[in-house]
């Protein structure tokens, strides 16, 4: 039947003329407005709200914020808008495919509106990025729950049955009271706070405090002319930390360390300056440096009789840019530096999730004559894709599994199937972070090729260890 309230919905002139239809006409009419009506409210939620998990979508919560927003600065309060990013959901995408980040999406979804107050609003702003409208909220309040949502994500969401938890971001930003602001710069402030949690580890909620980001911009602009300095004047310069054979004792290769010095003369390791090198698109041309740096290094030893084998750490950016590649093989091509004694390390965990370029650029590599070493493996969500996307000759064992290993059954297991999975590849192991004799001789028992770390000898000046 027709809803008859159709009636007092519709333009008082449409409902004059439905009185005035045959009653077999009136009802195919009123269907056919119903109908329309329907589609209407359909479209107008389509509009308005993300397809995959239900939540409004980011131009709807802009139009929410925009209001109460508006709202506040007139008549007061307070309110907080929260930014939540999942991190490495592109990880997730290529490790397990697609279906398994809508997964984790929905669940994530699902936690926000479980968790979140009756009275707050909540969207899906792109891909990884959700956020939550918290009105009349205060500072404790909205720090407590972007720590229950962090808690409840890392327990309850993860992208397949037995994965590991997955981990979010969270930027919280707070607006009203005296100073009045729009949609805009509350959400640029949020968002500024979420990639301040990224950059100190991931996994953190990050407050937005106008005095407190602009040091940090102000560090990272003085850390990006520093580094720009040091290429250009000299300031770097190269550690190695030996990789010994853990059958002989003896030191098989060298690792590459780069370091800065600081402004009073202090070397600063790489970790202090390279996420600003990535921001500041200067990774690439400090990897240009070593490469050139590690090739001469190659061919004067060769020269004098005395061959070294070095690792050459690549970043990821390096990794996704063809003239990178291009400038290792022409520096190969052009010196002297026997390529099977030089061996890239590419980390595992590298922004770069682009197997197919990965493993073209090891490829070019490896058709060198170079090998191919895979960084902190384990620590990625698909390593076992990794080894099947990227040519390699060996595994670096991460030390996160290896520091507290005599310790944790998981982490001696883990161990131990690295070391047969390589083993029936015909690949070799090292193991890094190795911190004392128990730890080696486990190694040593499970197969493991190579170690290093503190206990087996710490990074010195590369003229230094290289001297004899």
């Amino acid at each position: 039947m027709p809803d008859e309230r159709l009636l007092t919905r519709t333009d008082p002139a449409i409902a004059a003329v439905l009185k005035k239809l045959e009653p077999a006409d009136r009802s195919v009419v009123e269907d056919a407005l119903v109908r329309a009506e329907r589609t209407e409210v359909e479209l107008r939620y389509l509009a308005d709200h993300d397809s995959l998990t239900g939540l409004l979508d980011r131009r709807r919560f802009r139009a929410e914020l925009d209001q109460y927003a508006s709202f506040s600065a007139r008549y007061g309060g307070q309110g907080a808008v929260m930014i939540i990013d999942i991190d490495g959901l592109k990880a997730v995408n290529d490790a397990f495919g697609h279906h398994a980040g809508d997964t984790l999406i929905r669940q994530i979804a699902a936690i926000l509106r479980e968790r979140v107050r009756t009275t707050d609003i909540v969207a899906r702003l792109s891909g990884d990025e959700f956020a939550v409208l918290m009105p009349q909220a205060d500072v404790a309040g909205a720090l407590q729950l972007g720590e229950d949502l962090r808690e409840r994500v890392a327990e309850e969401a993860a992208p397949v049955p037995d994965a590991a938890g997955a981990t979010i971001s969270v930027g919280i930003a707070m607006f009203g009271g005296e100073r009045s602001v729009g949609a805009e710069a509350i959400l640029m402030a949020a968002d500024q706070a979420m990639y301040s949690a990224k950059t100190e580890g991931r996994n953190q909620i990050g407050l937005f405090q106008e005095a407190a980001e602009a040091g940090r911009r102000d560090r990272r602009q003085t850390t990006s002319a520093r580094i720009r300095e040091a290429l250009t004047q000299d300031r770097l310069s190269l550690h190695t930390q030996p990789i010994r054979s853990l059958a002989s004792g003896g030191i098989e290769r060298y690792e590459l360390l780069l370091r800065m010095t600081g402004d009073n003369g202090e070397l600063l390791p790489a970790a202090t300056f390279i996420e600003a090198a990535e921001r500041a698109g200067l990774v690439q041309e400090l990897d240009r440096w070593v490469v050139v740096r590690a090739l001469e290094l190659l061919a004067t030893r060769e020269h004098e009789g005395r061959p070294v084998s070095l690792h050459v750490n690549l970043s990821g950016a390096s990794l996704a840019d063809i003239s990178v590649l291009e400038f290792i093989e022409r520096r190969l091509d052009e010196g002297s530096a026997d390529p099977s004694r030089c061996t890239f390390e590419i980390t595992e965990t590298a922004t770069v999730r682009d197997f197919e370029a990965i493993g073209g650029f090891a490829d070019r590599l490896t058709e060198f004559g170079c090998q191919v070493a895979i960084d902190d493996y384990g620590a990625g969500f698909g390593p076992f894709h990794y080894l099947k996307q990227i040519p390699f000759d060996l595994i670096k064992i991460d030390g996160s599994f290896v520091r507290d290993m005599p310790n944790s059954d998981a982490d001696q297991l883990t161990v131990q199937a690295i070391v047969q999975v390589a083993r029936g590849l015909g690949k070799t192991t090292i193991a890094e972070f190795v911190q004392d004799d128990v730890t080696a001789e486990m190694l040593r028992e499970y197969g493991v090729d190579m170690a290093q770390g503190y206990h087996l000898g710490r990074p010195v000046d590369v003229a230094e260890a290289l001297a004899a």
